[in-house]
């Protein structure tokens, strides 16, 4: 879609009417003027913008929270960007790198300078490259919760020698993790570091890789790293409380969230971890309350989902049995709960109540026939059943027979 609708943010009179004239200059009617981040915000989102013009030094929100901001919601993830600023320390220059701006338009303007580089981004933006829209779309799916998606997008063109294959490599690494195939990952991400070994991106996964493998002074060790390069980067100081999150540290998951809404209340990342300490802590109100706007309910899911497992495993099957529960409820129109509903069923499996076990399963299988793990435990769950002398619900039975017999029709047709 072409850009056509362009924010310029500054409480600057003078700069922002040095833009709406050099934009209507390149024909754009639809430019709107904001002085304040929070009030930009809200114009894009009712006006859908697809391009924005930004000065770094802003009273109120500064620059640097509201780019973040702005790109904080899917929809927003990859509009582009140009930054203008007076003064850019060395910190402020990283964290644009790491968010991926490369369009810095220095101070006091040039006209020409500035015409020529709007036009180039614009450019770019109404004829991206299809190695990047593929790159996007496998993104896209990851933020949906749907690795196997992303992983058909997969080509070996992707991961040829040029400007996107690390870009590429990152996706891959994030899809791998999504499919619980960390050596995989793994592999994409020190790929990527062989050749650029300050890659931001690839450190990030590579510290939430180390969490993953329970290697916690790693992986917090990584993001404090990062955070002493670019402090201003929220999202590495979320990724860093939810590191100490993993580690069982909580008080000082507690401090690096609360700095982050100190500067951005609404950061619903931020929310989104504190959610799983209240959770953790069996404060489920508040858990509630900080995840009532998230969009990031598959990696909770995740989360809440790994805690049930540990404590299943280490024998405490009422608990865990509980912890599923509350995730449900908690989760309900935030995430597909299939996998939820699989483990509780494992879980009531592993405690002794097959009943419920097959009942749960069937829950599972029902709301998703392609999963075919649900219909194979089903299986299991049944001939334990039988062979214990216990009548299986022939209501549940029939159907999810019929739920079989439909999906294979769908298959088939």
């Amino acid at each position: 879609m072409a850009i056509q609708r362009i924010l310029v943010l500054d409480d600057n009179t003078t700069n922002t009417l040095f833009f709406e004239v050099l934009l209507k200059d390149l024909g754009f009617e639809e430019v709107f003027i904001s002085p304040t981040g929070a009030d930009a915000i809200k114009i894009a989102e009712k006006n859908h913008i697809q391009f924005v013009i930004c000065s770094w030094e802003l009273s109120g929100m500064p620059g640097t929270v509201f780019i973040q901001k702005l790109r904080a919601r899917k929809k927003r993830k990859y509009i582009p960007c140009v930054i203008y600023s007076k003064r850019m320390n060395e910190q402020d220059v990283q964290l644009t790198k790491e968010l991926g701006f490369k369009n810095i338009l220095p101070m006091p303007f040039e006209k020409a300078k500035a015409k020529e580089l709007l036009s180039e981004i614009i450019e770019h933006e109404n004829n991206i490259d299809p190695k990047e829209v593929a790159i996007r779309k496998i993104e896209m799916y990851m933020s949906d919760g749907q690795p196997g998606e992303a992983f058909k997008m997969f080509n070996d063109s992707l991961f040829q020698p040029g400007p996107f294959r690390n870009h590429a490599l990152v996706a891959a690494a994030e899809v791998f993790i999504g499919l619980s195939k960390y050596d995989k990952a793994k592999k994409c991400v020190s790929d990527v570091l062989e050749r650029h070994p300050d890659d931001y991106k690839a450190l990030q996964l590579k510290a939430k890789l180390a969490s993953r493998d329970g290697s916690h002074e790693e992986a917090i060790e990584i993001l404090k790293g990062l955070m002493d390069r670019s402090p201003r980067n929220l999202s590495t100081r979320v990724n860093l409380g939810a590191a100490y999150v993993t580690a069982d540290r909580f008080d000082e998951a507690k401090q690096v969230f609360e700095g982050v809404l100190e500067e951005d209340p609404d950061n619903q990342n931020a929310k989104d971890h504190m959610a799983t300490v209240a959770f953790s802590q069996g404060n489920f109100s508040l858990a509630e309350q900080l995840i009532a706007e998230t969009e990031n309910g598959n990696e909770l899911a995740r989360i809440f989902n790994n805690m049930a497992i540990s404590q299943v495993n280490e024998g405490h099957h009422d608990t865990g049995i509980q912890t599923y529960e509350n995730a449900i409820r908690l989760l309900a129109d935030k995430t597909r709960l299939y996998l939820l509903h699989y483990n509780l069923g494992l879980a009531y499996r592993k405690k002794g109540d097959l009943e419920k076990g097959l009942k749960v399963l069937g829950e599972c299988y029902l709301s998703a026939p392609d999963f075919e793990k649900a219909y194979v435990a089903i299986a299991r769950v049944y001939k334990e059943m039988k062979k214990k002398g216990l009548t299986p619900d022939p209501g549940i039975i029939r159907e999810i027979k019929d739920k079989r017999a439909e999906h294979a029709q769908k298959l088939s047709a």
